[in-house]
């Protein structure tokens, strides 16, 4: 019997905010040309189905946010959950806002929790303009996001200024570097640190950027690093998530296909939703 659909697959292409490597905005584009081409045991379109881009987007950043959070409101008022692909991962804020909105129009007191799987904390003001990096800082001045169920997740030390380390400790936002990561370590401090949030929150919201990942596994992204979480440890990381009941959508932020080599950040992104929808899939048949 066919079931009926439980997530959207969302597609922001928008680069706007970005400074520095323009191209995420064709990256829902590779990110379905990839995800296109997965077919593995599980019928995982029989619970996604996707919804398209979001479209009416200009160069008004705060404009397409509101556009990008209608989206994301409208599906979860349904009843689903999401995928969001991006795009810049400004629009990690757009992705909070719409699940906020979604909640809080339910109830009022639900309680939302993040883990942003990053090699930056995206905590910077959006001064002159909004970037690609405010996303978590807008979320957090607006609030929409509690600064203490935020999980910033595999931190690198030189790629945030002295600022943005005070702003995170100053309002508790809980900080695990990729230093303590290294080595087999990432997987079991990501069970840990989701098992712990989901325990003081409602729902849980996910968001990859993809310059975690070092450039050896992604290449195209806006801004790559030369360390970083393996492909394997991205997918494992998607692979708790979607068996965590109240982890109800993920983010996939920065890809770049102007800057890929042979679609591999794109498969990387693609493989990253399908276990993550491949394991909500068992949940519901369990």
């Amino acid at each position: 019997m066919q079931k009926r659909s439980k997530f959207c697959l969302i597609g922001i292409p928008d680069h706007t905010a970005v400074i520095g490597r323009l191209g995420a905005q064709e990256g829902p584009r590779a990110f379905r040309k990839a995800f296109s081409k997965l077919i593995g045991r599980h019928a995982i379109q029989e619970i996604c189905t996707d919804r398209g881009d979001v479209t009416g987007l200009s160069l008004r950043i705060e404009e397409n946010h509101q556009l990008a959070a209608a989206h994301i409101q409208h599906c979860h008022q349904e009843g689903l959950g999401s995928v969001v692909i991006g795009g810049g991962h400004d629009h990690g804020y757009s992705h909070l806002l719409g699940v906020r909105a979604a909640l809080t129009q339910k109830d009022p007191s639900t309680r939302l929790g993040c883990i942003n799987v990053d090699a930056h904390f995206d905590l910077r003001p959006p001064q002159p303009q909004i970037t690609s990096g405010s996303p978590f800082y807008l979320a957090i001045e607006n609030q929409i996001l509690d600064p203490t169920r935020l999980i910033e997740f595999g931190i690198q030390s030189h790629c945030n200024a002295p600022p943005l380390w005070t702003y995170a400790e100053e309002r508790g936002i809980k900080i695990v570097g990729y230093n303590v990561l290294r080595n087999g370590r990432a997987i079991p401090a990501f069970k840990k640190n989701l098992q712990a949030l989901a325990r003081k929150s409602d729902s849980v919201v996910i968001s990859f950027d993809l310059d975690a990942a070092s450039s050896a596994f992604a290449p195209g992204v806006s801004a790559p690093q030369a360390e970083g979480f393996t492909a394997s440890e991205m997918i494992a990381m998607a692979e708790i998530a979607g068996q965590e009941k109240k982890c109800t959508s993920i983010g996939i932020f920065e890809l770049n296909p102007e800057h890929d080599r042979d679609d591999q950040t794109a498969r990387l992104a693609a493989t990253i939703a399908f276990h993550f929808l491949e394991n909500k899939y068992r949940n519901l048949n369990n």
